[in-house]
């Protein structure tokens, strides 16, 4: 009896050890961007702040991931899983808009933390 349940212990943590390198990634980026603002712009103006605001958004997306992680409730995956989906849609049209390595690197990114942000729910219901 022990040893099933280390070993379903076991095939429970992978999914939430990749799920924290997918939220830990979102946040790299978004600390990227946030880092990236003050060396592109010299001055505070209007596109300084659209893309600052990106990067708020991306860090968002992942403090919801966060609290999903954290705290695995409907409403918490409901809001996640909608906060993945955006991002995921914006991410995508972003890499046809600017076809750069680091706009196709985000969207992988996110492809990957929505992907094993659904695979969570799913293990987080066999917790409960």
């Amino acid at each position: 009896m022990q040893n099933e349940k280390h070993i379903l212990n076991s095939a429970i943590n992978k999914p939430k050890t990749f799920y924290t390198i997918g939220i830990g990634l979102t946040l790299l980026f978004g600390l990227g961007h946030i880092a990236y603002a003050f060396v592109e712009y010299e001055m505070l103006d209007e596109q300084a702040l659209w893309f600052f605001s990106g990067a708020l958004a991306v860090l968002f997306n992942a403090g919801l991931n966060l609290l999903y992680f954290y705290e695995c409730s409907r409403l918490n995956f409901m809001v996640a899983m909608s906060a993945n989906f955006a991002l995921l849609v914006f991410s995508l049209l972003l890499v046809f808009v600017i076809q750069e390595t680091q706009t196709f690197g985000f969207a992988v990114v996110v492809i990957y933390t929505t992907v094993l942000c659904y695979i969570h729910n799913g293990y987080a219901v066999l917790i409960k």
